[in-house]
Parts: C-alpha cells; structure tokens; sequence
C-alpha cells in the first residue's frame, strides 16, 4: 500500500473538519484541510491530495444550488479572464517570491475588512460588478496557477456583493470549480499525478461528501448576519495564515 492508514486518518478527519466549514459557508475545505494534512505529509503532497476533493465539492456544491445562477450573472465575465490569468500565473508569476506573493494576499484582505468596517453597508451595484470580475477572474486565475491560492481574492469579491448565504455559495463555489479544475487538468496533463496520489485523492473525496451535509444543514439555520460574520471571521483566518507562512513559519 503506498500509504498507511494512519495517514488516511490523518486526510479522512482534515477533510471532515474542512467539509462541515464549506457545507455552510462555500469556505474552508482546502484553507482548513490543507495545514491539518501538510503537517504529517507535508505541503506539496496536502495540495495534491486536496485538488480533486476541491473541484469535485465545488462542483457538487454548485450544482445543488444552481436556483440561484440569476444573483451571479457576472459569472462567465469572471471566468473567463481566468484562463489567459492562469497563462499569466504559471509563466510570471512563479518568479515571485512566496514571501511577497502571500503577503500581497494578506495585504488584500486587510484592505477589503477595513473597509468593510468603515463601510460595513457596502454593496457592489450590478453595473460595478460588470465593470470589474473580469479583473477579478483575471487576477483569481493568476493567484491559483501561481500558488494554488485564490480564495482570498474571490472570497473578498464574493463578499462585498452582499448575496444571501445560499447566493454566496452558488457563486463561490461555481468560481472555484471552475478554476480548481482548470489547474487540477494542467496538472494530469504534465502528468504530476501519480496512481497512487490519484487513488489517495479519490480517497479523500469519501469523507468531504459525507460531512458536505451536515455544513449545508447547518446554513439552513444561521442566520444571514451570523453567516457574514463567519466569512469574515475566515477572511482573517486566511490572511494570518498567509503572513505567518510566509514571515513565521519553517
């Protein structure tokens, strides 16, 4: 077997933990899997590991919901922008050291929640929005080739557009799908993937469908503004994880 089943443990309860999270929010499963997994495997084998769950939920996740693509028109002038993004990402920005790249990120997010809090009644106007996903999908596509990170771009973006809780998921997790997906395809196509890691992957996806449910139940009974508060909550999360990777950490 070319993996123990303690380390299947280790993936199965990481999963679990990051599932419930994104069940509710359309968050968290590779931001609360990925550390959980990378300090018994290690990073590079974690993102391995959690690419396919990740595209698979996010697509699960968007078609449950999928009542709700009219609050998401802008959703091809998003995606779009992100294939020549990746072009961009996997070409230049590999050149950018990890440091500045996380911390240009962190920086990101603390902007957007400052300005959240001065401004806590912000919400994009349709013709805004319009104006700059494809930015946004632009610069998310970039983010993920480069470093496999884009959530904190998105995830901002996704907020400020003041959707309700089902809304917000639909439209975050069509985003990631469709990026994760792209990356996770250039990666079987430079053959990256061994058989193994492929199976150990599949694998990973058993306990993110199973603990999907009890995260989207539980939305079902939080409130919007409690909703909001733990996007943000997990906005902060990410950008002390990003300073502290890249400042603090080995």
């Amino acid at each position: 077997m070319p993996f123990s089943w303690q380390e299947l443990l280790v993936i199965c309860g990481a999963v679990a933990a990051g599932s419930i999270t994104k069940g509710m929010t359309g968050l968290g499963l590779p931001m609360i899997a990925i550390p959980l997994i990378a300090t018994v495997l290690g990073v590079e084998r974690a993102v391995l590991v959690m690419l396919l769950p990740t595209v698979v939920l996010n697509f699960w996740q968007s078609w449950s919901n999928r009542d709700c693509r009219a609050d998401f028109p802008e959703v091809l002038r998003l995606l779009l922008p992100g294939l020549p993004g990746a072009a961009i990402g996997a070409s230049i920005l590999y050149l950018t050291p990890d440091r500045i790249l996380s911390t240009g990120l962190a920086i990101w997010i603390g902007i957007y929640l400052v300005v959240r809090m001065m401004r806590p009644d912000l919400v994009l106007t349709m013709a805004t929005r319009h104006r700059i996903a494809p930015l946004i999908g632009l610069a998310s596509g970039a983010m993920q080739a480069a470093s496999g990170i884009c959530a904190p771009i998105l995830a901002s973006y996704m907020d400020a557009l003041g959707l309700k809780p089902k809304s917000y998921v639909y439209a975050i997790s069509t985003a990631f799908a469709a990026l994760a997906g792209a990356h996770l395809l250039v990666l079987l196509a430079a053959r990256v993937y061994s058989t193994p890691q492929l199976l150990e992957s599949a694998i990973a996806l058993i306990p993110g469908l199973i603990f999907l449910r009890p995260g989207t139940w539980l939305r079902n009974y939080v409130e919007p503004w409690v909703f909001t508060r733990v996007i943000r909550v997990l906005l902060v999360i990410m950008a002390l994880r990003l300073i502290y990777g890249a400042w603090f950490s080995g």
